[in-house]
């Protein structure tokens, strides 16, 4: 057995107790055989410790498993990438309907549909969730850009493709992952829904109240509400479910019993680089057809998280290898990164990108170009300047982002960040204490010469 793995139950405990991650579930693949470990409790208030069959759940990297039931539908000849969405749902349009009709199946898969896409409004918890989602919200989603202008994360877009799978299945998207997925994996430990959850060892989120405040488990197992089970909000799995349909991919659609669930084809092109993902600092990446792909583009990958749960999901198909993780509060983006870090350089050759060095402080910036207000459904985001010619981003969420913290037990605080420009129109945020977390970038520009939108993955438009 490599080292790495043989020293993964102890290293996955040290990482836990350094990030304050209540319990996390580890699985890798290697050359088609998987190696679990796993570390802490599923709940702090029972007390259950973690075992390799304990889902979690895995937020939007429900959003590849999607992508792989669209992508099936194409080898089945029911669907065209290239095909307008309205050719399989006629009713569909967002807020601008001459857009709508524009956009296609491949600009939902790679995040350019151009329409607001952070979209948690509940429908219900019945079958027609999802219609309803459609129907109801995604009708009065603003249209920011036109359809296929820029990458900018739509949750709200894949809904709309998992409504897509339901209607050419004439069946729920629960039931078509089921069917078309899971149970050919012969995957057992799936929860799609709060019902199914006490059925296993199921983690709950822990989250804190507000800075400094002690962990506890969130109110309810999930805050998210079930209107959009195809983008991700209640769907877990154990880490070694999710692993099994890494080596599907890794395999080019072969499941282990040698069922093909997907093209040599398909499974291929979603791996293929379609677009950039912003903003653009040394960082980031491409975006496939549901995945997205880095280090060169070698590593291809995709995470979640919400009030108190995240997942890791990282393939290196050229050398059979695959990590994956899934934690359930604490620092929780921390672990994830120095774990897969370390496996990945073990076991694949691939050393840790470079860390950005945090900019000096440069000469003053043009604050008429870059100063406003920026919005989006759940956010508003303002930009300010000093005498000094220093930026500074101050952060506000609102609506359904605040829905799911009070539901979690959350106080949300505006947060504040410096901005130094890191080259061209890219400014890495600082927080205070001077630490790199993050970046944005500033694109395009209206009339009177205003940056027309903040990017920082989603693309605020301006609106002062």
């Amino acid at each position: 057995m490599v080292p790495a793995l043989h020293h993964l139950h102890e290293r996955l405990a040290e990482l836990v107790d350094e990030h304050g991650v209540p319990g996390a579930s580890v699985s890798v693949l290697v050359n088609g055989e998987i190696t679990d470990a796993s570390a802490g409790v599923v709940n702090i208030r029972t007390g259950v410790k973690v075992q390799p069959d304990s889902p979690f759940m895995i937020q939007s990297t429900t959003k590849v498993w999607t992508a792989t039931l669209v992508m099936q539908l194409v080898d089945d000849g029911l669907v065209e990438l290239d095909a307008p969405v309205t050719c399989y749902l006629p009713g569909f349009r967002t807020a601008n309907q001459q857009a709508s009709s524009e956009i296609t199946i491949r600009h939902l898969l790679t995040h350019t549909g151009g329409f607001e896409g952070d979209i948690w409004a509940s429908t219900s918890s019945g079958e027609d969730a999802l219609e309803r989602f459609v129907t109801e919200h995604v009708y009065r989603a603003e249209q920011h850009s036109e359809p296929g202008r820029f990458f900018s994360y739509c949750s709200a877009g894949v809904g709309v493709l998992g409504r897509v799978v339901e209607v050419l299945r004439r069946t729920t998207y629960n039931q078509a992952l089921r069917r078309f997925l899971t149970d050919p994996l012969g995957l057992d430990e799936v929860v799609v829904d709060v019902g199914e959850a006490p059925a296993y060892r199921t983690a709950i989120g822990h989250v804190s109240a507000g800075p400094g405040a002690p962990l506890r488990p969130l109110r309810t197992w999930a805050v998210m509400p079930p209107s959009n089970p195809a983008a991700g909000n209640q769907l877990a799995m154990s880490a070694r479910g999710l692993a099994t349909f890494a080596r599907m991919h890794i395999a080019d659609g072969l499941a282990p019993d040698g069922t093909r669930l997907l093209s040599v084809e398909s499974a291929r092109r979603m791996r293929e680089p379609h677009v950039d993902i912003r903003p653009l600092t040394d960082r980031a990446g491409k975006q496939g057809l549901g995945w997205r792909l880095t280090a060169g583009p070698r590593v291809v990958e995709h995470g979640g998280d919400a009030p108190g749960c995240g997942s890791m999901f990282r393939l290196v198909p050229d050398q059979g290898v695959a990590v994956v993780a899934l934690a359930n509060g604490g620092e929780m983006s921390g672990l994830f990164a120095k774990l897969s870090e370390e496996l990945l350089s073990d076991l694949a050759g691939l050393n840790a990108p470079a860390r950005r060095p945090v900019p000096d402080i440069g000469p003053g910036v043009d604050g008429d170009r870059y100063c406003g207000r920026y919005e989006l459904r759940n956010q508003i985001a303002e930009v300010t300047i000093e005498e000094s010619g220093q930026l500074w981003l101050r952060k506000e969420e609102r609506n359904d982002a605040v829905t799911m913290a009070t539901l979690a037990g959350q106080d949300l605080e505006p947060q504040v960040w410096e901005l130094r420009r890191a080259d061209g129109e890219t400014f890495v945020c600082l927080d205070a204490d001077g630490r790199s977390v993050g970046a944005v970038e500033f694109i395009e520009t209206d009339a009177e010469g205003h940056a027309r939108y903040l990017h920082d993955g989603r693309a605020a438009p301006r609106v002062v």
